[in-house]
């Protein structure tokens, strides 16, 4: 794609793209999913409790939603890649950290530093940047730079896992530092940039001759927050992070214990609606570019309760055991765990702009621990309490038909006549 203002080949937004791709593909794939394949070492070398190594992944949850408020405020103070060149080296740390601990308060002490790297070198800044570079092509650049992530949610747990066996837990983690400073922080030095406007360039690389650079626009965070749209997105994020967090975590065990299906399909089927996650995010990115986004989060938020309300009626209700039907889980639930990836960020800028969105997505995903502590220990406990997964399941359903109904209530149009640049 020729840019028409510099008469460059490639737009350098493009550029942004694959390096946030490749970015997400560590950061995020490694940082949101590859922990648990650690949990048998930690527990076979220090002979920690399941408990105490699951409360410190509560602490990771609990620092990485309070830090997004901040990581918004340092990328409108720093820009996005001092922000994330810094979360970085922290993350480097942290995976050193991992290698060399010896007492269980290292863990915690660790996963702290943990929860901010992730959240500095991820969601808040990779949403920033799309949102920033790309406005007609936003949907699809969001869902390409998304892609990283599930890749990665593919991808390092297997490969961690391969070199816990032949090298051993503490070097598979050295490992991965080695990874962040040789990869991740030479893609930030050389192709992050915060704006257009730094390289005098203009979203999409779509300026006709003669024209001037355009300056952002948007909401301050004073006047999103006194709009219904703010509010309704929050609680979007919320229940959907309800809901999501709830099957993530406990699909596996829902489907071993209660369902009485072998591990190696539960673990088999939760990766086969990773896979269809990767086919959402390119669906939905499409969709955002061309129909409305808050109508294509609703869509995805009713895929979404499809994924629980098979497993609770053809599991849990009929006592089904056969297999294939849990393709009906996995194909609905994977699009809308993609569609909820992008369509979110998308619909916070077409609401609120570029200008603020740093600072306005990061209050928004301040809601992570509600969303986490919600979902997750809520349902271990209801389950602990019935011996089964059908009142989280059936939360779950609920929480996500009632984010796509306050879906449907945003109305981006709305703010956007004030602020919105002619493409």
């Amino acid at each position: 794609m020729r840019n028409e203002t510099t008469g460059r080949r490639l737009f350098h937004g493009w550029i942004i793209v694959v390096a946030l791709f490749l970015i997400l593909l560590f950061t995020g794939g490694g940082g949101f999913y590859v922990f648990p394949v650690y949990i048998d070492s930690l527990i076979n070398e220090f002979g920690w409790s399941m408990t105490q190594i699951s409360a410190s992944a509560a602490v990771w949850a609990i620092v990485f939603g309070l830090s997004a408020p901040l990581v918004g405020l340092l990328i409108a103070r720093f820009g996005v890649r001092f922000t994330m060149l810094s979360a970085a080296c922290a993350s480097a740390l942290t995976l050193l950290g991992f290698s060399a601990m010896r007492e269980l308060w290292m863990l915690y002490a660790i996963q702290i530093l943990a929860g901010f790297a992730v959240a500095g070198t991820t969601l808040v800044p990779s949403q920033t940047l799309i949102t920033n570079w790309f406005n007609v092509y936003r949907g699809r650049a969001m869902s390409w730079a998304m892609l990283g992530i599930g890749s990665g949610g593919f991808l390092l747990p297997p490969l961690n896992a391969f070199l816990i066996r032949h090298l051993g837990w503490r070097t598979a983690w050295a490992a991965g530092a080695l990874i962040v400073i040789g990869v991740v922080v030479p893609l930030i030095v050389f192709f992050i940039r915060t704006r257009p406007s730094d390289l005098a360039l203009v979203p999409d690389g779509r300026l006709a001759p003669g024209s001037s650079v355009i300056d952002p626009s948007g909401l301050s965070v004073r006047q999103a927050t006194r709009t219904p749209e703010f509010w309704l997105l929050c609680s979007i994020y919320v229940l959907q992070l309800t809901g999501l967090s709830t099957m993530n975590f406990h699909f596996v065990p829902f489907a071993t214990r209660q369902a009485a299906f072998p591990s190696q399909t539960a673990a088999g089927f939760f990766g086969i609606m990773l896979g269809f996650s990767l086919a959402g995010r390119i669906l939905f990115g499409w969709l955002a570019d061309r129909r409305n986004p808050a109508a294509a989060l609703a869509g995805a938020a009713v895929l979404l309760a499809l994924g629980p309300a098979v497993l609770l009626l053809v599991c849990i209700r009929l006592g089904i055991r056969e297999s294939h039907f849990l393709w009906l889980y996995a194909l609905p639930f994977g699009l809308g765990v993609g569609g909820n990836a992008v369509l979110l960020p998308v619909l916070v800028g077409r609401c609120f702009g570029e200008r603020h969105f740093s600072k306005i997505m990061g209050l928004i995903m301040g809601g992570f621990a509600i969303g986490i502590l919600a979902g997750i220990p809520a349902a271990g406990k209801l389950y602990d309490l019935t011996r089964s997964y059908a009142v989280p399941f059936s939360v779950s359903v609920a929480a996500f038909l009632l984010s796509g109904i306050f879906a449907l209530l945003v109305r981006p149009g709305r703010l956007q006549r004030a602020f919105l640049s002619t493409p």
